[in-house]
């Protein structure tokens, strides 16, 4: 969709008056503002990953005492590993990897290992943005002159050294050879071994840049890949951190509570365990919505006859769309999360109604429910929770409600001079 805009450019505003073109779209603060909420739902459901599942468990360690290695959200420890791994090849206890600390975040604790990179993949996806606005053929020709230059910067002194030392010693021989003079391929450590580290930070971070090109960029493949390696991270942490696979295959992951604590945080509504996943839930459904609604807005606009793109009729028609989708992202999603709390907290809500009936028999065998109060405890509270919301329909007037909020709730005037 992204390279539609360009033929568009000159049928923007005629006379003052506002269109529905793309490049006047792309510009209205209504479409930055959802694909800003996209933007930092991203970032922030990230940082959360990484704060959550960015660690090894503290036993995992060898003989001396230092950790090992684990498939943990943390890129600091593979590029660590293979630091070491690098240093035993070369013999040398000095090797240091091409890129720089600062650049990678090896070295730092806690969400400071993530904020270099994640700065150097929106500058990433900002790039690749701006070139899909651009022509093909200047397209092609970037790609072209990148490719170029990896290749030149992998081989081009290998080559350069290899015929200046075939010219030197006036003979023919191939580049790898046991005499130092002519192992020219050694050359080719550096250029590899950076590759090697960016294609480390690509793969931790392939939720962030896809997900970021994909906002930006209107690809829905993009956010759909973005999506898919959370889920798929997520499936993989929940499967290998469990704690009957950890017993015959312990990778050194830090597992979960098995059981839910006592509810402190917000007022005691939500347990400590559980505000992290129920956090990155929202981030992810926040994300996902803002970034699919950004581009189904543009394409409806993208679709409409080019009169109804300069009718005031249809430009009104789809501000007011922005102005709802920002109000219900808003305010549905504090309400899913209130009701998720309430319903996660609704086993104890059972416990205390039953505690009012005093000392029956019935009362005392609820209370001492092991089912209540271990893990099947919150799945039943759920269920009856969901009961109990579906049982205000017959007796809360919902449709007064809504009707209510959706008359005295100003619209906002959206008019431009």
């Amino acid at each position: 969709m992204a390279e539609d805009v360009a033929p568009q450019e000159d049928l923007t505003e005629e006379g003052g008056a506002r269109t529905l073109h793309l490049k006047v779209l792309r510009k209205q603060w209504q479409v930055v503002a959802v694909q800003l909420i996209a933007t930092l739902a991203l970032l922030w459901l990230y940082l959360q990953m990484g704060d959550t599942f960015g660690s090894c468990s503290p036993q995992h360690v060898d003989d001396s005492g230092d950790s090992l290695w684990c498939p943990a959200l943390d890129h600091t420890l593979t590029l660590q590993g293979f630091e070491n791994m690098m240093r035993g090849e070369s013999g040398d206890s000095d090797w240091n990897l091409p890129l720089p600390d600062f650049l990678t975040g090896v070295g730092n604790e806690g969400p400071g290992r993530y904020y270099v990179p994640l700065l150097l993949c929106g500058l990433i996806a900002a790039g690749w943005v701006f070139l899909n606005f651009q022509t093909p053929q200047l397209r092609r020709q970037v790609y072209l002159g990148v490719l170029i230059g990896l290749i030149l910067f992998l081989a081009g002194r290998m080559l350069l050294g290899w015929f200046w030392g075939m010219l030197s010693h006036w003979d023919l021989y191939w580049p790898f050879s046991v005499v130092p003079d002519r192992n020219h391929a050694v050359t080719l450590v550096y250029p590899l071994t950076v590759y090697s580290q960016v294609f480390l930070l690509a793969i931790y971070f392939v939720p962030v840049w896809t997900g970021l090109m994909g906002i930006w960029g209107l690809s829905r493949r993009m956010i759909g890949w973005s999506l898919g390696t959370v889920l798929v991270y997520l499936g993989l942490y929940a499967l290998l951190s469990f704690e009957s696979v950890m017993v015959y295959f312990d990778i050194g992951l830090s597992p979960l509570a098995s059981q839910i604590g006592s509810a402190t945080e917000l007022g005691g509504l939500v347990s400590p365990d559980i505000w992290p996943l129920l956090l990155m839930a929202l981030l992810m459904l926040i994300y996902s919505e803002s970034g699919f609604a950004g581009i189904r807005h543009l394409e409806y606009a993208f679709r409409l006859p080019e009169s109804c793109k300069k009718d005031p009729e249809y430009v009104n028609q789809f501000d007011n769309m922005l102005n709802g989708h920002l109000v219900h992202t808003v305010g549905i999603f504090f309400t899913v999360a209130l009701c998720t709390m309430l319903a996660l907290k609704f086993d104890d809500l059972l416990l205390d109604l039953v505690s009012l009936f005093g000392g029956s028999q019935w009362s005392g065998q609820v209370q001492e429910s092991l089912e209540l109060r271990l893990t099947y405890g919150k799945v039943i509270s759920g269920m009856l929770f969901l009961i109990f919301v579906a049982g205000l329909r017959f007796v809360v007037p919902w449709q007064r409600i809504t009707g209510f909020m959706e008359s005295y709730i100003p619209k906002l005037n959206l008019s431009r001079d």
